[in-house]
Formats: C-alpha cells, sequence, structure tokens
C-alpha cells in the first residue's frame, strides 16, 4: 500500500513539472547553390545538367547540399518564352551582381550568397563546395520547420537555433520539369530542369521562428514539389543556415 501510495504522489508531481522545451535544431556547415538560368540561352543547358548531378549526388552521401534554379527573365524577348522566368529572379541576380561587383550573365551560380562562378565549372563548384564543409559547426545556424499544404497554398514554420541579424528565404520548387522548347536558341530540345523555383518570399527580420505562406502553383501536387528555408546575414548576404522541408 505504501509502495502505491509513493507512486501516485511521484507521478502526481510529475504531471505539474514543466515540459522539456524542445531541442534547438542542430546547426552544421551546409551549401545552397543558386543558379540563375534560362531556357532560352544555349549556354545552359551545361550547367542545369551539373546542378542536377551536383546536388542528387550530395543527396545519395547524406550532404546538405541544396540547389535552386532561378529562371531570370531577360531572355525571354530573344525568341522564346521560358514558362519559369520572372523578374524577381532577375532583381535577385543583380542584387548578388551588385553585392559582389560581377557582371550579370547566365548561367550564373552564387554559391552561400557569397561567391560566382560560371555555372557549368564542375570543379570551381565542388572545390568551393569541399572548402565550406572544412568550415567550423560554429560558423553556422540550426534549421528546422515543417509544411503544411493545402489545395491552393503552403504554409511554412521555420525555427532557427539562433537570433540574427538574419533574413530568411522560402523558395517553393519544382523538383523536376521538362519542357519541349520550339524556339530560340534552344529551339527542338526538350530540356529537364531540376529545383525550379516557383515561389519566393524573404522575411527580413525574422527572429528566431516564425511562419509564412506561399500560393502553390496550379498543377503541382504534394509529390512534385519541396520547399527550402535558408538562413542569409543581412550585413554581407553570406548563406549559413538551411534545411529542405
Amino acid at each position: 500500500m505504501n509502495h502505491l501510495l509513493i507512486l501516485l504522489t511521484a507521478f502526481g508531481m510529475a504531471a505539474f513539472l514543466p515540459a522539456d522545451k524542445p531541442a534547438k535544431p542542430a546547426a552544421q556547415p551546409i551549401i545552397v547553390l543558386e543558379l540563375f538560368t534560362s531556357q532560352g540561352c544555349s549556354s545552359c543547358p551545361p550547367a542545369d545538367k551539373a546542378l542536377q548531378d551536383i546536388t542528387q549526388q550530395a543527396a545519395r552521401s547524406g550532404q546538405a547540399v541544396y540547389g535552386l534554379s532561378f529562371h531570370v527573365d531577360y531572355w525571354d524577348r530573344l525568341g522564346w518564352q521560358d514558362p519559369f522566368s520572372a523578374k524577381q529572379y532577375t532583381d535577385r541576380q543583380r542584387q548578388y551582381d551588385r553585392t559582389l561587383k560581377s557582371q550579370t550573365y547566365t548561367p550564373q551560380l552564387i554559391i552561400n550568397g557569397s561567391q560566382g562562378v560560371i555555372g557549368g565549372q564542375r570543379g570551381r563548384i565542388e572545390q568551393a563546395i569541399q572548402a565550406i564543409q572544412k568550415q567550423p559547426v560554429s560558423a553556422f545556424v540550426g534549421v528546422d520547420g515543417h509544411v503544411v499544404q493545402d489545395a491552393k497554398q503552403i504554409t511554412v514554420s521555420y525555427t532557427l537555433s539562433a537570433a540574427g541579424p538574419y533574413r530568411i528565404n522560402v523558395a517553393l520548387v519544382q523538383k523536376e520539369a521538362r519542357t519541349a522548347v520550339q524556339n530560340g536558341e534552344n529551339g527542338g530540345k526538350t530540356l529537364v530542369n531540376t529545383n525550379v523555383v516557383r515561389q519566393f518570399k524573404t522575411i527580413d527580420e525574422a527572429g528566431t521562428g516564425g511562419s509564412t505562406t506561399l500560393p502553390l502553383p496550379a498543377g503541382l501536387g504534394a509529390n512534385q514539389t519541396a520547399v527550402l528555408v535558408y538562413v542569409q546575414r543581412t550585413d554581407n548576404g553570406q548563406i549559413v543556415g538551411a534545411k529542405q522541408l
């Protein structure tokens, strides 16, 4: 009887103890590859393929290397209207070029917001990835989150392991797209693009957590999309954390 009373008392006390705080997401070296590309550009398909190969190989080996295909719109007047192009993505590329003091061209690959290379230069890309992966974990921020999707939109919630000054980027991507290009420099070819950015939002002064919503493009199911949440420093634009959801 005394043993039962002790157990019941202990259980009652435990019920009033505060719950454990949720663990902060763990920081790790991450690489985000932002490719500025166009279906109207004959130099872009090799860069598109390089991005696909590098990110798929990294995923197979468990490395945190994420690729994004931003389709710019300044090729659209040259014979082919890229269905995934947007001025918003051109503006993002030009902002990088102002920061990095570089020319605007395609295919251009920005690595972790701080280094620009020609998109098809696999050797330079792989060297940059290896260098970043050797950086200490303390240079990065842990990111976690989850996605809720309905027929019209997605709601993305995120948590960071530390406070800023950071901005949060949320990219809704189409995992793969095949397009029969009829005109322009790639006329007659069927192009394969991976991780095509279809919706994109930046949250300034993001704090250590929050949520945002993005419209879901018509015709895309949950198995065709993914979401990348990534963190940039507000002072120099360096990407210091990311998580694919």
